[in-house]
């Protein structure tokens, strides 16, 4: 049975998808939403010291700069959701490292019954360059059923 219900997303077109097969899963079977946004935080190693000298106010700056954009990522998906299934329980989830990694750690953390995410995300480019797609890495690591939208 269906309870709870985990979807990621990065406030790309695949997750808003995915968000909307989940809003109708959770629906079908009156279960719980979690809506979740993965931070992943800047290298420093790939950060150019040369020719800027980053100081760490302006690297505090573009780290806080960075998690207002993931805080509206997730108030848009939780506006949505509201929008179109206003009758579910929809909660948010702002977490902070490697998103697959993170999706998996939540997935097992909360309990959940199936994790939906988007075929390819804002990410898309890492996995262009044959460095593995979330959703891919998700699907072979999650403790639970992976719905992957495309």
């Amino acid at each position: 049975m269906i309870k709870r219900v985990l979807v990621a997303v990065d406030g790309s077109e695949n997750s808003d998808k995915a968000l909307i097969f989940a809003l109708d899963m959770a629906e079908k079977y009156d279960a719980l939403l979690t809506i979740l946004n993965i931070s992943e935080p800047p290298i420093m190693g790939t950060v150019p010291q040369e020719p800027w000298n980053i100081s760490g106010e302006a690297m505090a700056t573009f780290t806080k700069d960075l998690e207002r954009i993931h805080k509206n990522i997730l108030s848009r998906a939780v506006a949505q959701s509201k929008l179109v299934k206003s009758n579910l329980k929809v909660s948010s989830k702002l977490r902070e490292g490697n998103p697959a990694m993170e999706i998996v750690a939540e997935a097992k953390d909360g309990h959940f019954d199936v994790v939906v995410v988007g075929h390819k995300g804002a990410s898309h480019v890492k996995e262009l360059l044959g460095l593995g797609g979330i959703s891919e890495k998700v699907a072979h690591s999650a403790p639970c059923s992976v719905i992957i939208v495309r």
